[in-house]
C-alpha cells in the first residue's frame, strides 16, 4: 500500500517553523515595503532584502534541526539534496511541465486571437543583456547560466530544505498528502505578502488571490513529486528553479491569469485522480 512520507514532529515544531520562516523573511521584507512606498528614509537594496528574506525557510529548517536533532538530523536533511536516485519522468516533469504549461497557455490563447509573446525578447535579457556581439544567437545561451544561478544563490535553495524538506513530511504525518499540500500551499503563499506591499516588486503587480490559486496547485504537484522520488530535495530544487526560469525566458502570452490556473489545475486535478488524495503517490515509499 502506498504511503505519504512523513515524520511525527515534535511538539510545537511546526509552529515554530513557521514562524522562524516568516520571521526571517518579513523582519526584512516588511522594512523594504515599507521604504519603497517612503515611509521608512532609509532605502534598503531590493537584491539583498529580496535574497535574504527568500532564505528565511531554509534557514529556520537548519536552526530547528540542529537544536532538535544535532549533527546528525542536520545531515540527514542536507543529505536528501543529493538525493538523485529517480525515475528519468520524474526529472523530465520537474524540468519540463512549467515550460509546457507556459507554451499551452499562449497556445490557446493566440487559437482565440491573441497576440503571441515575443520569444526572442523574454524578460532575462532585461535582468541580464546580452553584449553586442551575442545579439544574434538569442537569450538561449544564458539559460545553462541562469538556472544555476536561480537553483544556488536564489529562492530554490532559500525555501526548499524549509517547505519540503522540514514542513512537508511533518504536515504529511496525521494528514492526507492533499490536506497537507493545501496547507503548506496556503502558508506559503502568505509567506511572501509583503512582497506584494512592495512597491515596485513584480509580485505588486499580480491578483494575490490568482497567485495564491496558481501557489496551492504548484504545492500538490511538489508533493506529488516530493512522496514519488522518496523525498528527494534535489527534484524539488529542480522543480522550483523550472518554475523561476519559464517565466525569464518562456513567458506565457498576456492573457487573463485565469486561462494558465485552469490548465494547472486540470493537471492537479487528474495527479490527485490517478494518485489518490491520502497519499498523492502509487509507489511505496516505505
Amino acid at each position: 500500500m502506498s504511503t505519504s512520507i512523513s515524520v511525527p514532529p515534535r511538539p510545537y515544531a511546526l509552529p515554530a517553523f513557521f514562524l522562524l520562516s516568516f520571521g526571517i523573511a518579513w523582519i526584512v521584507w516588511l522594512p523594504a515595503a515599507a521604504a519603497s512606498w517612503g515611509l521608512l528614509p532609509l532605502q534598503l537594496p531590493p537584491a539583498l532584502t529580496g535574497l535574504f528574506g527568500a532564505f528565511g525557510p531554509s534557514l529556520a529548517a537548519i536552526i530547528l534541526t540542529s537544536a532538535g536533532d544535532g549533527a546528525p538530523g542536520l545531515r540527514q536533511l542536507l543529505g536528501r539534496l543529493l538525493w538523485w536516485r529517480a525515475g528519468i519522468q520524474w526529472y523530465a516533469f520537474v524540468l519540463f511541465f512549467p515550460a509546457a504549461i507556459s507554451l499551452a497557455t499562449s497556445a490557446l490563447y493566440v487559437s482565440f486571437g491573441g497576440s503571441a509573446p515575443d520569444f526572442a525578447d523574454p524578460p532575462v535579457l532585461r535582468l541580464y543583456p546580452l553584449p553586442p556581439e551575442l545579439s544574434g544567437v538569442g537569450p538561449w545561451p544564458l539559460l545553462p547560466f541562469v538556472f544555476l544561478q536561480t537553483l544556488l544563490f536564489s529562492s530554490p535553495m532559500g525555501e526548499e530544505i524549509g517547505w519540503r524538506g522540514y514542513a512537508l513530511p511533518r504536515l504529511q504525518a496525521g494528514r492526507s498528502a492533499l490536506r497537507a499540500s493545501l496547507v503548506l500551499g496556503l502558508l506559503w503563499g502568505l509567506w511572501h505578502l509583503p512582497l506584494y506591499l512592495t512597491r515596485g516588486h513584480p509580485l505588486s503587480e499580480e491578483f494575490f488571490g490568482w497567485y495564491l490559486l496558481g501557489i496551492l496547485a504548484d504545492a500538490i504537484l511538489f508533493t506529488w513529486v516530493y512522496n514519488n522520488t522518496r523525498g528527494s530535495l534535489l527534484l524539488a530544487l529542480l522543480f522550483h528553479a523550472s518554475i523561476a526560469v519559464t517565466g525569464l525566458f518562456l513567458a506565457p502570452a498576456e492573457t487573463t491569469p485565469l486561462l494558465g490556473l485552469a490548465l494547472k489545475w486540470g493537471v492537479v486535478a487528474i495527479v490527485i485522480a490517478t494518485a489518490g488524495p491520502a497519499c498523492l503517490s502509487r509507489r511505496s515509499t516505505a
